[in-house]
């Protein structure tokens, strides 16, 4: 038994980065297990239900894995932070940093990197409930314990505005990180960065911005309201920094 485990142990592990590289182009539902078999040259065709029972298993120990490498690689940063944060002031920006700098370092560091955080981006895109369910659970204490660095330098934001600003900041530094290698065919012309580290400081700045914006005064019109005239309303400045921000990923054009 001792000796068999290893080799077991990276069965396991092929077929979660074969898993990582397939779901990171084709999506999670557009993959079968045959195909992650095939990928990762198994020739036991029962060796994922064997590992992990099921389809559900397998994105489930896929995002397990990812997320534990995420944990490691900004822990040391995340806990000075926080350790500053009980005796002193830090900014919403420094914040930033040390959450962006994750997808450098897990991008840079792994050689499956890029198609790890393409595969989050596929799962947070796909919305399917089982799966969303998993990334909450498992990205749930990290994204909890840089709330609780955050809520606290931007006490004007009511805690849905909160939570709605901070929602769309890890959206969308995700999903730009996962289509970067794109930027050089945006609808807007050729956005391509240097390195990871300018698309970082962009992330960074940009999520300041959307954090730190105005909240923004919601006007009641005397009129009754329908569902088709019920709006979110939101500061110029902060609609401002989603548009920008919004753009620059995904090349869209607003008008």
């Amino acid at each position: 038994m001792s000796i068999d485990r290893p080799v077991s142990e990276q069965a396991r592990r092929k077929l979660i980065l074969a898993a990582i590289r397939l779901f990171a182009n084709h999506g999670v539902e557009s993959v079968s297990l045959r195909m992650i078999n095939r990928e990762a040259g198994s020739r036991n065709n029962s060796a994922l239900h064997y590992h992990f029972g099921s389809k559900l298993g397998l994105i489930e120990a896929v995002d397990d894995f990812i997320q534990t490498h995420f944990d490691k690689v900004r822990e040391d940063q995340l806990c000075a932070l926080e350790r500053r944060a009980a005796c002193e002031t830090i900014t919403v920006r420094e914040a930033m940093d040390v959450l962006v700098q994750a997808y450098v370092d897990i991008i840079e560091g792994y050689d499956w990197g890029y198609d790890a955080v393409r595969t989050l981006a596929r799962m947070e895109f796909d919305g399917i409930p089982e799966v969303i369910a998993l990334l909450g659970k498992s990205a749930g204490h990290s994204a909890n314990r840089f709330a609780r660095l955050k809520r606290p330098l931007l006490p004007e934001l009511k805690p849905r505005q909160f939570k709605m600003r901070y929602n769309f900041v890890v959206n969308a530094t995700i999903q730009g990180f996962a289509d970067y290698r794109n930027l050089h065919q945006s609808y807007l012309g050729d956005l391509s960065v240097k390195n990871l580290d300018e698309l970082a400081a962009f992330y960074a700045q940009a999520g300041t911005a959307v954090l730190t914006a105005p909240p923004g005064n919601c006007r009641h019109s005397a009129a009754p309201t329908t569902p088709f005239r019920n709006r979110i309303c939101i500061g110029r400045r902060q609609a401002a920094a989603f548009r920008q921000t919004y753009a620059s990923r995904s090349g869209y054009i607003w008008r």
